[in-house]
């Protein structure tokens, strides 16, 4: 038997074991470069996204709502809806209640 020559149909182990070695050590190395990819990617989109998001000027949207708030100006002109300043409607709510005030003690006897 020891003159046994091998077969065209014999496995070739040490063949199966070299294509298996190599093939894992390639599948082992081709996960952890997706992986770094895509941690590298990640980080990227994060610092995209977080880090550098352009600054909105608060100072200007503060300034729109002060605006906004000082102005006379039509909300909704069909249904004659009409935004006055804060201070002018807080006078108006003031002389309101007031007058509610004196209509109530009038009323008491």
């Amino acid at each position: 038997m020891s003159g046994h020559k091998a077969a065209y149909d014999d496995l070739d182990t040490t063949m199966i074991a070299y294509v298996g070695a190599v093939g894992t050590i390639i599948t082992f190395f081709t996960v952890f470069a997706v992986a770094a990819l895509s941690y590298s990617f990640e980080k990227s989109e994060n610092e995209v996204k977080v880090i550098e998001v352009p600054e909105v000027n608060s100072d200007s949207i503060l300034a729109n709502q002060a605006a906004a708030l000082t102005e006379y100006r039509w909300i909704d002109q069909d249904k004659n809806v009409v935004a006055v300043p804060i201070d002018r409607a807080m006078e108006i709510v003031v002389q309101e209640e007031q007058e509610k005030q004196k209509q109530a003690k009038t009323k008491k006897p």
